[in-house]
């Protein structure tokens, strides 16, 4: 099975960035220096600091959770997904494909 479990948005300024979704949303954030989740009861909201300047194309994506990612990444690349990278981290394994026109989305392990 896999869900929707974060939209993430790019950002520059981070903690400008946290200060108005978490309240916009009423949104609880969590630590983090780069990359931040704003947790909600429904769907999180995460934050990143993007490396290079922000544009419309790259400002947002959806991160999908799932405990079989191999299945899960398989079966998105049926439908016509594309594989881009894989980073393959203890704490932070997520597989990154894009849409068929080329929307990037994570696919991230959970346990």
């Amino acid at each position: 099975m896999i869900r929707l479990g974060s939209v993430v948005i790019n950002c520059a300024d981070l903690e400008r960035m946290t200060a108005f979704w978490a309240a916009a949303l009423h949104l609880d954030p969590a630590p983090g220096d780069r990359f931040r989740v704003l947790r909600g009861t429904a769907v999180n909201v995460s934050l990143q600091v993007a490396r290079t300047p922000v544009s419309a194309r790259d400002q947002m994506h959806f991160d999908l959770y799932t405990d079989d990612q191999p299945g899960e990444v398989r079966r998105l690349r049926e439908l016509g997904a594309t594989f881009v990278r894989h980073h393959d981290d203890p704490d932070d394994d997520y597989v990154v494909l894009a849409d068929p026109e080329g929307n990037e989305f994570c696919v991230c392990a959970v346990s």
